[in-house]
């Protein structure tokens, strides 16, 4: 499962979030996939924007990529095939990727869908 960051600034003594970063091991991702799922969790790691590490290798994500489902109101999906395709268009092995990065005003829109408190799913024979 992928770390989940927030990135903020503080501005007028108000807490300003920048950036929604996922970061992922290399080869986590399978980019044969049209979609990867992960689990949404609040409360998210907060992390002053100066502490960003520029050295991973990042791709933005917008909004239409992601993909929600009322029936699983704790998973986010990303549109693996959309990102996949942006990425090549720039020549680079999206294999390579480190981060995916969802920033102002999306990140607004996603903090919405994220649940209030982690929840967990418990099977019973």
């Amino acid at each position: 499962m992928p770390q989940q960051r927030l990135y903020y600034e503080y501005e007028n003594g108000e807490l300003l979030p920048y950036w929604y970063c996922l970061t992922f091991d290399v080869g986590e991702i399978n980019w044969e996939k049209p979609a990867y799922y992960y689990d949404a969790i609040k409360p998210l790691e907060y992390i002053e924007r100066a502490e960003f590490d520029e050295s991973l290798i990042s791709m933005a994500i917008q909004l239409s990529d992601l993909i929600f489902n009322v029936d699983r109101p704790n998973r986010i999906g990303i549109s693996l095939k959309r990102v996949k395709a942006r990425i090549e268009r720039h020549g680079v092995d999206p294999y390579i990727i480190q981060r995916f990065i969802i920033s102002i005003p999306d990140l607004n829109d996603l903090l919405g869908y994220l649940p209030k408190q982690r929840q967990l799913s418990f099977i019973t024979k």
